[in-house]
């Protein structure tokens, strides 16, 4: 590397990433990642006729292969890099999450590349958001990294939604239309690269020390409990969905636009969040957020209306919405930034990933298929419990603290 090629680098690195940069990569990502983690569920059920039990299958796959990389993610870049910068690094984890969708295009009838695609895609997926996470936080602290994030939520949140609403109208044209158009986001992603400096900002640690609470540290902890579990909730919930809904009618609205209630909460809880200012260090958010989710998926999986049902995927929304921005903000906060902090924190939505679906096929396989619903619940109930208990513990743990 040239003497002027350096120069040039440590200037782009003086300074934050530019954050419409960072907005456009995570939004074209994002539909790429709301057909994987969401529509994938309704293009097996419709194309490849999988039942619940092979949906909870295919996502423990995925999940178990995400939270592996994203975990590794500071390794696997510090290796890549002393070839290349982060910035290609995040071209060619794009490069292949968009080839892995493409994948069952080649062959439509062959379910072994909807298996391919989906655990390819987890893979590679679990290696770009950490490092676009550090893009987005190095550089930013306290308030300018709160509203930062603000926007990072409302994008993504929005992005991954959007393949839910035009679904039904993708079916129409091919079953696997979702999965070309994630091909092209990744492909449009890649070329929006160009507009991010080759490196993230630079990290300084004492200006990212004085922003962070007394207490952040210990929040962290207890948010490092409640985001697993709610995305175990979520992966529990997202494989038997479309069986759910089926079953109950959509009084003529598709399943896939009645699923993406909850994601319409959840973006418009970050969204409201990201103009709140006094939920930051403060414990109640945390136990609103986790008590939103164990409610809103009783709901869901018990309500024996539409209605109900709709009801409760709002809820669950708002729940989802509040413990992952908290979550993010305090991972970014304590750990400055680092590509190993956004890797511990998409780690552990990837342990959420993994032990979603072990619930859901418990659940289903303890009390049948005649009670599965029942049977989800209460095994979900006693993790949430176990894990409820775990992020108690650094709240007493702040209280003894204070006297």
């Amino acid at each position: 590397m040239s003497g002027a090629t350096r120069s040039e680098e440590s200037a782009h690195a003086a300074g934050p990433a530019p954050l419409p940069a960072v907005l456009g990569v995570t939004f074209l990502g994002s539909v790429t990642g709301g057909v994987f983690w969401v529509g994938i569920f309704f293009v097996t059920l419709e194309h490849y006729r999988f039942s619940a039990i092979r949906n909870l299958g295919l996502a423990l796959a995925m999940g178990a292969v995400y939270a592996l990389v994203a975990r590794a993610a500071g390794r696997i870049l510090a290796i890549l890099t002393r070839s290349r910068g982060p910035r290609r690094v995040l071209t060619g984890a794009l490069g292949v999450w968009g080839l892995a969708a493409a994948l069952p295009l080649l062959s439509p009838a062959t379910e072994a590349l909807i298996w391919a695609s989906a655990v390819i895609g987890a893979g590679a997926s679990g290696l770009v958001w950490p490092v676009v996470e550090s893009y987005l936080g190095a550089g930013r602290h306290g308030a300018e990294l709160r509203r930062a994030l603000g926007w990072f939520n409302i994008t993504w949140t929005a992005a991954t939604a959007l393949p839910l609403l035009i679904l039904p109208w993708l079916a129409g044209i091919h079953p696997l239309s979702a999965l070309g158009l994630s091909a092209l986001m990744n492909a449009a992603a890649m070329l929006s690269l160009l507009l991010l400096p080759r490196r993230p900002g630079t990290i300084h640690a004492e200006t990212a020390g004085a922003a962070i609470g007394s207490e952040y540290p210990l929040l962290l902890k207890s948010a490092r409990w409640l985001l697993p579990l709610s995305y175990l909730m979520s992966s529990t919930l997202a494989p038997v969905l479309p069986h759910r809904l089926l079953a109950l009618g959509s009084s003529g609205v598709p399943e896939s636009m009645l699923a993406a209630v909850w994601m319409v909460a959840r973006f418009l809880t970050l969204a409201g969040m990201a103009r709140i200012t006094g939920w930051h260090g403060r414990w109640g958010a945390l136990f609103a957020g986790a008590a939103s989710l164990g409610g809103g998926l009783a709901l869901v999986l018990l309500s024996p209306t539409l209605s109900g049902v709709v009801a409760g995927l709002a809820l669950f929304g708002v729940g989802m919405g509040v413990t992952y921005y908290a979550s993010i903000y305090y991972s970014l906060s304590v750990g400055h930034a680092a590509v190993d902090a956004g890797g511990d924190f998409e780690a552990l939505v990837g342990l959420g990933y993994i032990l979603g679906p072990i619930v859901g096929i418990a659940g289903r396989s303890a009390a049948g298929a005649a009670h599965a619903a029942i049977g989800t619940v209460a095994a979900a109930s006693v993790v949430s419990a176990l894990g409820a208990i775990l992020a108690l513990q650094p709240y007493f743990a702040a209280r003894r603290a204070r006297g």
